[in-house]
């Protein structure tokens, strides 16, 4: 899915458009617009109504994403020009940090035990 086909301008001031996000989605992925229908507990013609809509309502994104488990939500975050750390992104970062100091701690060990051995 690209970024052109979903963002409708570059500079962030005009909101993308909702239902190519999930139009390209369904596509991707090769989804059964009948069976998403079902999922959302509404019509097949909703679901291309949806696809064409420019702006959709949070709630329908919301059980798309349930029907579908994938974040639409947060791909509009993405595409939104303002910069945010989500909660579990700076707990991920966090332990990124924490493992990566580890790993040094680690081979510094290594670098020890194998001047130690003679290797």
């Amino acid at each position: 899915m690209s970024n052109d086909t979903i963002q409708s301008d570059t500079n962030g001031k005009n909101m993308p458009h909702n239902g190519n996000l999930l139009s390209n989605y369904i596509q991707k992925n090769k989804i059964n617009r009948a069976e998403l229908a079902r999922k959302m507990n509404r019509s097949n013609t909703s679901i291309y109504q949806y696809a064409v809509s420019p702006s959709l309502q949070m709630n329908i994104l919301w059980n798309a994403s349930l029907a579908l488990n994938h974040n639409f939500v947060a791909d509009l975050g993405e595409l939104l020009p303002v910069e945010h750390i989500s909660k579990r992104e700076a707990e991920l970062e966090n332990k990124i940090n924490t493992l990566e100091t580890e790993l040094e701690k680690l081979k510094f060990e290594l670098s020890i035990y194998k001047n130690i051995m003679g290797k």
